[in-house]
């Protein structure tokens, strides 16, 4: 399994997660314990609740494994001290993506070390390990970068910079 690149709020973030996750698989295994006593019979036969609660139990006993996994591979990536015309961890930057040669798109992009991306900001999150964040990642404004889906070319055309990382 490859490294998981994050920043300390992703890294934090990452452990939020896995807790809520505990609590409510804590909480459902809770519920499925109270749905099967109340049932008549077996307890599990045309049990609806209980079904939905084991469902819902699985669902989020393979997430909590799946993050466990990828625990021993997260990697604190602080944001460097570069040149401007790099792009960072933090920055905004407008780039065209090529998807194919009618298939052009132009927009806004921050480039986050957050676990999960940022749904509610007005500019569009990119994770460092998303596909177009690995791709930009230390590359330079102004330069031609790619990378593939199912063996088919993306481009990304890195246009310019509208903010840069601020340091303390």
């Amino acid at each position: 399994m490859e490294r998981i690149l994050v920043d300390k709020n992703g890294y934090k973030q990452f452990f939020d997660e896995l807790e809520k996750l505990k609590k409510i698989s804590l909480k459902s295994a809770t519920v499925g314990n109270e749905a099967y006593k109340d049932a008549v019979g077996d307890g599990w036969h045309d049990n609806f609740a209980f079904e939905d609660s084991m469902r819902e139990s699985r669902t989020i006993a393979k997430k909590i494994d799946k993050m466990l996994e990828e625990q021993s591979n997260l990697k604190i990536i602080e944001p460097k001290k570069t040149r401007d015309e790099l792009i960072n961890i933090g920055d905004v930057f407008k780039i065209k993506i090529e998807y194919d040669i009618d298939d052009v798109e132009e927009e806004f992009v921050k480039l986050t070390g957050n676990y999960f991306p940022n749904i509610d900001n007005n500019v569009k999150e990119i994770t460092l390990n998303s596909p177009i964040g690995k791709a930009v990642f230390q590359k330079r404004i102004n330069s031609k970068t790619s990378y593939f889906v199912r063996d088919k070319e993306i481009i990304i055309y890195i246009l310019e910079k509208i903010q840069n990382v601020i340091y303390d």
